[in-house]
């Protein structure tokens, strides 16, 4: 699995004092070495805290699944399932759309964020950008899910792909999870491009994760938070995202998309875009 680096940011709960992760870091010299392990990894990885059961956490620190609980309970938390409610109540509180402030500040701050981010977006290696179009090139179909916002990316991907390659889909990944037997189309010959955002969708979760058990090719276009797929994708970009007050910016994104879109083309050829466009004009699709 490949996976670029996040280019900045910090954990979303990081700066507010009166959250569960707060607690954890306001109190952690008051607990031994082994407590102040599993509260250290609360609050680095209070993103995929909503992810991960007391065994998970318990597997990757080397301590007991019961050690996890404890911990929670010195700090006041009735179990660790109260404590990982608690995470993502503040998640959703910290990352969800906010009322925004004066206009000036929203204009010159949203202008200014997005210059960042796609200044950001050069540290994204060639390499890297090349394997993905690889991946896409070689695919015998190629699937473009996400879920709400992240939709309408993989709905602006399918328009561009499909110029140049032929079975390219959008799907939403809520509708798959409602007909999961959709998924036995998909098998080892294929890709999936995966467009997930704060706050992660579940569907695109656990449609991610049955495809992937199918043996498709996972890529993953993803923010610089700690998504859970950031584990199960084959190869993984993490985008800069900064946007305005009220919400995060979706540009990066498209930009990339754009990109790599030109990149297929290069590796195809054009592919059959010529044939694509004589289909076009003969149905009068545009006005010239």
């Amino acid at each position: 699995m490949t996976t670029i680096p996040p280019l900045a940011g910090t954990s979303a709960s990081s700066a507010v004092p009166n959250s569960a992760v707060g607690q954890l870091r306001a109190r952690l010299e008051e607990f031994g070495p082994r407590d102040q392990l599993i509260a250290r990894f609360l609050v680095d990885h209070a993103e995929e805290v909503p992810f991960l059961s007391a065994g998970e956490i318990a597997e990757r620190l080397g301590v007991s699944g019961p050690a996890i609980t404890r911990l929670s309970q010195r700090f006041g938390f009735e179990g660790y399932p109260h404590l990982q409610r608690l995470i993502r109540q503040d998640l959703r509180a910290t990352l969800g759309i906010k009322t925004p402030g004066r206009q000036d500040a929203v204009v010159a701050n949203f202008w200014a964020s997005e210059r960042s981010n796609l200044d950001g977006l050069q540290a994204i290696a060639e390499q890297q950008l090349l394997a993905f179009a690889q991946v896409l090139v070689q695919a015998r179909q190629v699937w473009l899910i996400g879920s709400r916002s992240s939709y309408g990316l993989a709905q602006t991907a399918e328009y561009l792909f499909s110029s140049f390659r032929p079975r390219v889909q959008a799907y939403s990944s809520d509708q798959l999870s409602s007909r999961p037997e959709q998924l036995l189309e998909i098998g080892p010959p294929d890709a999936v491009l995966v467009y997930t955002v704060r706050r992660y969708s579940r569907a695109t979760t656990r449609v991610t994760t049955a495809l992937r058990q199918r043996g498709a090719t996972i890529l993953l276009l993803t923010d610089q938070g700690a998504s859970p797929l950031g584990k199960v994708a084959d190869q993984s970009i993490r985008l800069p995202t900064q946007g305005s007050e009220a919400l995060a910016s979706l540009a990066p994104f498209l930009s990339i998309t754009s990109l790599i879109a030109s990149l297929l083309a290069r590796e195809l050829g054009g592919g059959h875009l010529q044939d694509a466009e004589k289909l076009k004009e003969a149905f009068a699709v545009y006005e010239y």
